[in-house]
This record gives structure tokens, C-alpha cells and sequence, in this order.
């Protein structure tokens, strides 16, 4: 169930209509000012810009702070566009007509202003169309993509996973919860997964059918891309 997003006129003005329509419909996260969850109360929109229009969405409680514009400096700015430790994302295992995929979903949405008053670009999807992933249509399906790997191994009931570039980047290190049943068996015996990020909406605590729908509303607005990369244990990859 989404959020009660609130946001000050000036923030919406400064999204535009769709990045607007697309923050109300996020479901969790963590407020930026006393970093405890966010729950069913109201929810502000914090808009962080830095010089060069680049910046970040970012969400408080109500009772932390006010919905607002504020400025980045240009270390921050720098950061927001391409930060050291990769972007902070969740990921979701999922079955696609008994194909094994994950989902990255950003927990602060990144842009960059392109100016000219055009709807700001999302730098988790320019990043990944840039890395060689294609839109996806609403066949939920896409090419491989080389030398990209994503290795898991058991934690519990849930995934310990890490994605690696073909630079050896982390694209995404953290916990996988509660795959699907066959999904495991599945990667195994395809050797590759679906690997799909974009603007979509929905979290991971979201069941296997809710997770389709909202795949399949993000491709029908172009706002998924995704690509098939290299997937397995340690061993298969001779990592100890």
C-alpha cells in the first residue's frame, strides 16, 4: 500500500507530474532525518539539488521535517550521481513464466535535470541502459548482457548476493529474503538470471503476483529495462 506522500508545491513543480505521480507511489522506506522506517503517517518529500541539477528524492516523516527544495553541495552532488559503495537499492526474487529474475528497486530515486523544462532523467535507468541493459516490453524478457555476474549462496531462508560489473564494481552486495520456491533450481540449471530495474513501484514484501503486475505496468510506461547476466554458487564461478 503506498505511502501518505505529502509534498510542498514547490517539490512538485520541481519533479513534474509523472516523477510526482511516481514518488506517491512508493510503499517503504527509510526516513533521512531519524532513520527509523516509515509507517502509516504523513510523509514528506525532501528534494535535494546540487549545482549542476542533479540530485535525489528523498522521504521523512512528517514529524522530522517539512517537505522542501534544498541544495547539495557539488561533493554531494557527485556522490548522489555516482556513489562509491553503488546505489542504494533493494532486490526482489521473482518467478517470470518459470524464469528466474530479480528486481532492483532504488530506495531513493536519483536524477538529473536535463533542463529546457523536460521531466528529469532517472540515473538508476540511464546508468543501466548506459552498462548495455534494454528496455523491456511487456513480454517481461530480455537479451543477455556479458560479464556481468550475480552470485548467491544461502543465508538462512533468504540469499546473501552480489552482482559485480565487468569492471569487478559492486552493483549490488546484501540479502535476497525468501526466494520463491524453484527459483534456486532454476538459476542453476539456466546458469543466468533476469535482471530488471526502472521505475518501478511496489517493495519487495509485495507477493508474487503484485510483483508481476508492477513489472508489467513499468514496461507498458517504458520505465523498465533489464538485461540476463551470468548467475550462480561461488563454486561455479571458482570463487571459494
Amino acid at each position: 500500500m503506498p505511502l501518505a506522500v505529502l509534498m510542498s508545491p514547490e517539490v512538485e513543480e520541481a519533479l513534474g507530474s509523472q516523477m510526482a505521480q511516481q514518488v506517491r507511489s512508493i510503499t517503504e522506506g527509510t526516513c533521512i532525518e531519524c532513520r527509523q522506517p516509515l509507517d502509516a503517517g504523513p510523509v514528506n518529500v525532501v528534494l535535494a539539488i546540487g549545482p549542476l541539477g542533479s540530485g535525489s528524492v528523498r522521504l521523512v516523516h512528517d514529524r522530522c521535517a517539512p517537505s522542501a527544495v534544498v541544495e547539495l553541495t557539488a561533493e554531494a552532488e557527485a556522490a548522489v550521481i555516482q556513489p562509491k559503495g553503488g546505489l542504494d537499492m533493494t532486490m526482489t526474487a521473482v518467478m517470470v513464466e518459470g524464469a528466474p529474475a530479480l528486481i532492483a528497486r532504488m530506495v531513493m530515486t536519483p536524477y538529473t535535470d536535463p533542463g529546457s523544462g523536460a521531466a528529469p532523467t532517472n540515473v538508476f535507468m540511464q546508468a543501466l541502459v548506459e552498462s548495455g541493459f534494454r528496455l523491456v516490453t511487456a513480454g517481461l524478457d530480455a537479451a543477455p548482457l556479458d560479464q556481468w555476474i550475480a552470485v548467491f549462496q544461502h543465508h538462512g531462508r533468504s540469499l546473501q548476493l552480489i552482482i559485480l560489473t565487468p569492471t569487478a564494481e559492486r552493483f549490488f552486495h546484501g540479502t535476497v529474503a525468501r526466494p520463491p520456491v524453484g527459483w534456486i533450481k532454476a538459476v542453476l540449471g539456466r546458469r543466468r538470471v533476469l535482471l530488471l530495474g526502472g521505475d518501478v513501484a511496489g517493495s519487495h514484501d509485495d507477493d508474487q503476483d503484485q510483483q508481476l503486475a508492477l513489472l508489467a505496468g513499468a514496461a507498458v510506461r517504458g520505465q523498465l529495462v533489464g538485461a540476463r547476466v551470468a548467475a550462480g554458487r561461488p563454486a561455479d564461478f571458482g570463487l571459494s
